[in-house]
């Protein structure tokens, strides 16, 4: 039983091959929002994809980038310092007092603490908040950082990738002094994510934990497989063609000949690859992942596999027993998380607002009150 879930946990963690799911390699990163759109209390925040590097960066992707300049910090630390903290700055007892002059004119605090409210508005409150909340709930971790790093390096890369943009412009663009205030600001998204998952996690049953067991879970599925490349932008014609030399070496292994003889005939026109035991869960294209399952062993698909990357012939070796639930529980529950995260856009804002509340966030100033209450209006 042991070495079974070993394997099963072994298959998660497994290299991504020819098949794997497609992932969105660029996210886009918001700018800084403007003065003119900040005043919009309904305003949503820009969603920043990555599926397996970014697959916990879903709930990351539904909050805006919190985008700190030199003034943006300024600001912020006002608002909490007159909203939460206002006894502990005794330069800053009245907020008609000055904090900046030049040429005659006078800023007081108050002036600047009514800019921060339309400028930052909600977002950067809850930013501090959130951050002051989640640090206790989640403690920084080796693990938690080593993660942040392959993320901060994922962006890194893409960016250079597809916009020719190299660390520090990337940076610069996006609002972030350093390389640290952007880790930041990762590390506060994974922190929220974590809590919105260990949310949903309370809202699923038993009954349902059985059900996906009994519905989805089967055995590890031995196989290998020949991919005729064709990329997806790929021309009609060039896509039937792709199409056709599948379908004429599924004809070849229905004259007889061995799927080994058909790889070596066809090495200059095709990818061969032996893909090895996958779970259910693999991360694998559905496409590819539903036609396996319906092999019998030592069987080859009568049709071409269509996926992003082209078209598969697939031949399935063998299966192995179907694991205990026991043994695949937390995956399953987990699989589950990720279901209702996609089946409900606005849950983890729904977990978000409840730890807030639980953890007794009070507003002094009533227009902040309302415009958080109408920003999480929208997600309730």
């Amino acid at each position: 039983m042991a070495k079974k879930k070993q394997e099963t946990k072994n298959n998660k963690k497994e290299k991504k091959e020819v098949v794997v799911k497609e992932e969105k390699v660029v996210k886009e990163v918001p700018k800084k929002e403007s003065k003119k759109e900040s005043k919009k209390d309904t305003k949503k925040v820009n969603k920043v994809n990555d599926d397996k590097v970014f697959k916990m960066l879903e709930f990351f992707d539904k909050y805006r980038l919190a985008i700190y300049g030199a003034v943006g910090g300024i600001l912020i630390t006002v608002l909490v310092v007159v909203i939460i903290w206002p006894d502990r700055i005794a330069t800053l007892k009245d907020g008609t007092q000055p904090v900046a002059e030049i040429d005659g004119y006078t800023v007081t605090a108050n002036d600047l603490y009514e800019d921060m409210k339309d400028v930052y508005s909600i977002s950067s409150l809850l930013d501090k908040i959130d951050n002051k909340i989640l640090v206790e709930k989640y403690p920084e971790t080796d693990e938690m950082n080593d993660e942040l790093k392959q993320q901060a390096e994922s962006y890194y890369s893409a960016y250079k990738q597809y916009y020719k943009m190299d660390k520090e412009t990337f940076l610069s663009n996006n609002g972030f002094g350093s390389e640290k205030a952007f880790l930041e600001y990762l590390r506060l998204q994974y922190r929220r994510n974590k809590y919105a998952e260990d949310y949903i996690k309370t809202l699923i049953s038993d009954k349902e934990v059985e059900k996906y067991y009994e519905d989805k879970v089967y055995g590890d599925i031995n196989t290998k497989h020949i991919l005729v490349k064709v990329d997806s932008s790929a021309s009609d014609e060039d896509k039937k063609k792709a199409e056709d030399l599948a379908k004429e070496i599924i004809s070849k292994l229905n004259d007889g000949k061995s799927f080994d003889e058909v790889k070596d005939e066809y090495k200059d026109q095709i990818t061969y690859e032996e893909l090895g035991y996958k779970s259910y869960n693999a991360n694998l294209e559905s496409a590819y992942m539903e036609a396996m399952q319906k092999l019998e062993n030592n069987s080859y698909s009568k049709e071409p596999v269509k996926t992003s990357y082209g078209y598969h012939v697939i031949y399935r070796i063998d299966q192995k027993e179907k694991p205990a639930l026991e043994d695949v529980k937390e995956e399953i529950i987990d699989s589950l998380v990720s279901e209702k995260k996609s089946e409900d856009k606005n849950i983890s804002y729904v977990a978000l607002d409840k730890m807030r509340e639980e953890s007794g966030l009070k507003f002094s100033d009533t227009v902040l009150e309302k415009k958080y209450n109408t920003y999480m209006s929208q997600y309730k």
